[in-house]
């Protein structure tokens, strides 16, 4: 009896509730939650080749030093002592200077520096050997060269001899080799720079170093355009892939932490 009248109260407690328009709640009520936003890598600007623009050869070769000497023999024109040679945004300054065959060909000597603020180039060595009317030009001790890559990253490269065509569209540099592009620091036995520095290719123990990222191999190459890297040879590596990825992402943008490329 007591069953029978505990399952009536219920029956009319729901009936009740049913009458009321009374209902479960439902999910409907809960709160939407916000998609997870998707990293986006950073959007790449335009390439610029500064080192690409021609020397205007309209512009005269101006030569300032202590003293001249021709020589009828050699046929050969002799600058001596704080030389300075400018043509165009060009400026050429070494101890010593000899040229024939009208400028086509030189050799400078002590102290060579040339510096091209409009092309972003600075080149430092010993000596220099240079062709094609100063385009080219073969360097030898203490060589320095300075630019900027197509993404305005500096490039710094030195080591003992090298050489350079188009005032750095296309160098290289061998002999303790050292490699500096924004968060990018490397050693090698020689470096090869291509595309004015988009693309970087390391020979003969290389050794690399990427903030905390550390490898080593027999040959190495950087390629900006394509955000390839490639180690060959007898590799061995340490690194943190959250820096590798976002290295992977944005490599126009490796300059060092708090420092902007210019």
């Amino acid at each position: 009896m007591a069953k029978a009248l505990s399952l009536l109260l219920l029956a009319l407690a729901l009936s009740a509730c049913s009458a009321r328009g009374l209902s479960p709640r439902t999910a409907v009520d809960a709160p939407v939650v916000a998609a997870v936003p998707k990293m986006q890598p950073t959007a790449a600007p335009t390439p610029a080749f500064p080192q690409t623009r021609p020397l205007d050869e309209s512009h005269p070769v101006k030569v300032r030093s202590r003293s001249l000497r021709y020589d009828q023999a050699k046929q050969e024109t002799v600058f001596y002592g704080g030389v300075t040679v400018t043509q165009d945004s060009t400026t050429l300054t070494t101890r010593e200077l000899r040229s024939g065959d009208q400028g086509q060909s030189a050799h400078a000597d002590g102290g060579v520096r040339v510096v091209d603020s409009v092309r972003r180039f600075q080149a430092e060595a010993g000596s220099a050997y240079y062709t094609d009317a100063m385009r080219q030009a073969e360097l030898l001790g203490g060589v320095r060269l300075l630019s900027v890559d197509p993404y305005g990253v500096p490039v710094t490269v030195t080591g003992q001899s090298g050489h350079y065509q188009d005032l750095s569209r296309a160098a290289s540099v061998k002999g303790g080799v050292r490699v500096e592009r924004g968060a990018l620091t490397a050693t090698a036995g020689e470096a090869e720079l291509e595309r004015g520095g988009e693309l970087l290719r390391l020979l003969q123990d290389v050794q690399v170093h990427l903030g905390a990222n550390r490898g080593q191999s027999d040959r190495a190459a950087f390629d900006q355009a394509t955000r390839d890297m490639v180690m060959e040879g007898d590799v061995r590596a340490r690194f943190i892939p959250r820096d590798v990825r976002k290295a992977g992402e944005a490599p126009w943008s490796t300059a060092p932490s708090g420092q902007e490329a210019k």
